[in-house]
């Protein structure tokens, strides 16, 4: 009786497995993009203007996955499972790396070698040479380039990698670096790109070995395979450089990524099936994927949208698959729930929000680089009431380049999870601009009246009679957005006589123009901008937060162009502290050190969505910590 019972039991279970795989395999996932927010850039090697989720974590890695994958069940930490190569092994005092991958294939049934690995190392070694030549693109944006890159960083910090065997590669670095962050923020920028298929200066032409063709190499020692240095990127038609800007212009040419016989060749969960430029991207599974869990639904659909209200609009009609509740319908969730079948969880993310300044700025960057004007706008700035009255009550205050969540985070200093530094109060404000040669009118127009670098004066570079004004840029169909401009708006002028002039724009209007400021090419078309739904910063592919991707000077993501010498020498600290220890102590100077320097305006952080889902839908929760999604675990109850 036993035994058969338990035969009965298993043939239960086995029959509602096999029952939700088919369930699944026949039916299609619907997901909401955020407004305004298509997906257009798909090669993973992108620059810092189209950097965003949209393109990384919603889209392209869900074709070409990174070598090592973070987020593990809504924590994070590095994903083992779903990383394409072993932990690494550090050696010779923490200067040497190898790196031995899985044995993954490609979709066309090619393996994922090292040689894939090497062929990205060379790519990004070219783009982010300095001294490599300027690449036009059919868009007219620069390109190709690397959003990641930090002056002195990866892959600058590499001496020289080499191919041991097919699936093992090893680096030699230039320093001995502490191996958490080197995994985390460095080894995490490699993406196994497929050579075989890649290779090539042109559509028409053959595929080679084009990108060492202008690597000098030499034999360390004779008998070992050869050491890639990367010094010679090519030029725009030839090496290195010259793959990187055929496979960057075929990215800029969204209109063939479901035809294009490149994007075709995947190593991720899905293959892309269909596109279309307003951003509508579908995704089938790739049946030759090589990670533990093969997707069973019978497609992934992303559907754009011109605003949280049409978002709304198909929720209502019970449409979609997987959405989010925008923050001023968040009283219609019951509805959504009872009546349309969907489940409902807050997506909270490892990152930031913010409204970049722009120090470049002829007129508003003298007003930006005064630490008392950044106080002054901060201490107008009702994170509190942003919180209580836009965002359902959701999200934490912003309260420095850390944070909050997920809650007892090890890496927020004591500072940072304390009160709030600079809290609403519009008299300080007013007094800060008095004390340093203003003549303030509440409600007017705020003037410098003392120009100078005094302690009472207005600052280095800001104009007698100078006004107290900034123009800001949001992104366009946010109502989050939109209601905190409005606010921030109002209470400038009315606390402080600090006038904002606001325009709401898409996200690909902001982002094209926010890149690239530095003082020898100076940006003076914006002054204030924020170009995401929320959560401008998800804390990846620099997934320790210690910012020197965001905030470093000349960092690719720096958008503005803030530097600080002191910053720099903060986040150099973190990166060769000789023990975990020692690094979260040098973690805790740099984040508690920008806390007070404000390098930008601070609004809540808040989740990065209010999802809702249906509930006959598995997989779904835990979301992913950095942002990332897992189609490939949807399950159809």
């Amino acid at each position: 009786m036993l035994v058969a019972g338990l035969a009965l039991v298993a043939l239960l279970v086995s029959s509602c497995a096999t029952s939700a795989t088919t369930a699944s395999a026949s039916r299609t996932v619907t997901f909401a993009e955020e407004p305004s927010t298509p997906p257009n850039f798909i090669l993973p090697l992108v620059g810092a203007s189209d950097y965003i989720n949209a393109n990384v974590s919603d889209f392209s890695e869900l074709l070409y996955p990174p070598l090592y994958w973070f987020g593990q069940n809504g924590v994070p930490e590095l994903n083992t499972s779903l990383s394409l190569a072993y932990p690494p092994v550090f050696s010779n005092d923490n200067q040497t790396v190898t790196v031995r991958l899985k044995h993954w294939i490609w979709s066309d049934g090619q393996p994922v070698t090292a040689r894939d690995v090497i062929f990205w190392m060379n790519l990004v070694s070219a783009v982010t040479d300095p001294n490599a030549p300027t690449v036009p693109t059919p868009s007219g944006q620069t390109g190709p380039s690397w959003a990641a890159a930090v002056p002195g960083g990866f892959p600058v910090n590499i001496v020289s990698y080499a191919e041991v065997n097919t699936y093992t590669v090893v680096f030699h670095l230039n320093a001995s670096y502490n191996p958490r962050w080197y995994l985390y923020n460095e080894l995490s920028q490699i993406t196994p790109l497929p050579q075989h298929a890649w290779d090539r200066l042109s559509s028409n032409g053959g595929v080679g070995n084009f990108d060492s063709s202008a690597q000098p190499r030499s034999e360390v020692p004779a008998t070992s395979p050869p050491q890639y240095v990367p010094t010679d990127p090519g030029t725009p038609t030839t090496g290195a450089l010259g793959v990187a800007a055929f496979l960057n212009a075929q990215s800029e040419q969204t209109s063939t990524y479901a035809a294009n016989p490149l994007w075709r060749v995947v190593d991720g969960p899905f293959q892309l099936s269909a596109y279309t430029t307003n951003g509508y991207a579908k995704f089938v599974p790739n049946r030759a994927y090589s990670g533990p869990t093969k997707p069973q639904i019978a497609a992934f659909v992303e559907l754009p949208f011109t605003s949280d209200q049409a978002e709304f609009a198909a929720l209502r009609s019970g449409s979609l698959t997987i959405g989010y509740l925008p923050y001023q319908d968040i009283r219609q969730k019951a509805f959504l729930t009872k009546n349309e079948g969907y489940s409902f969880s807050p997506w909270y993310v490892m990152g930031i929000d913010q409204f970049y300044y722009n120090y470049t700025d002829a007129t508003a960057g003298p007003l930006l680089r005064q630490l008392y004007f950044r106080q002054a706008l901060q201490s107008l700035v009702n994170q509190t009431q942003y919180i209580k009255a836009f965002t359902a009550g959701t999200g934490t205050i912003d309260n420095g380049p850390v944070p909050t969540y997920p809650p007892k985070n090890p890496d927020v200093s004591p500072l940072e999870a304390g009160k709030a530094l600079y809290p609403y109060d519009p008299t300080k404000a007013a007094a800060l601009l008095r004390a340093h040669g203003w003549h303030v009118e509440p409600g007017g127009e705020s003037t410098c009246v003392r120009p100078g670098t005094k302690s009472n004066e207005c600052g280095a570079g800001v104009q007698a009679q100078q006004p107290a004004a900034l123009s800001v840029v949001y992104l366009l169909g946010s109502t989050i957005e939109a209601n905190e401009v409005a606010a921030m708006q109002s209470a400038m002028k009315a606390g402080a006589g600090i006038d904002l002039t606001v325009k709401a724009e898409s996200y690909g209007s902001i982002g094209g123009v926010i890149y690239g400021c530095t003082p020898s090419t100076p940006c003076d078309n914006w002054q204030v901008a924020n170009y995401t739904l929320q959560d401008t910063w998800v804390y990846f592919p620099d997934y320790l937060p210690t910012g020197g991707e965001l905030f470093g000077c000349g960092s690719g993501s720096n958008a503005g162009d803030y530097c600080s010498n002191v910053n720099d020498a903060n986040i150099a600290a973190t990166h060769t502290a000789p023990t975990n220890t020692a690094e979260t102590q040098a973690l805790y100077r740099y984040e508690d050190y920008l806390a007070v320097q404000l390098p930008y305006l601070e609004v809540p952080n808040v989740p990065y969505q209010l999802t809702v889902y249906k509930s006959d839908l598995s997989g779904v929760v835990p979301q992913g910590i950095y942002g990332e999604l897992y189609p490939q675990n949807y399950r159809f109850r």
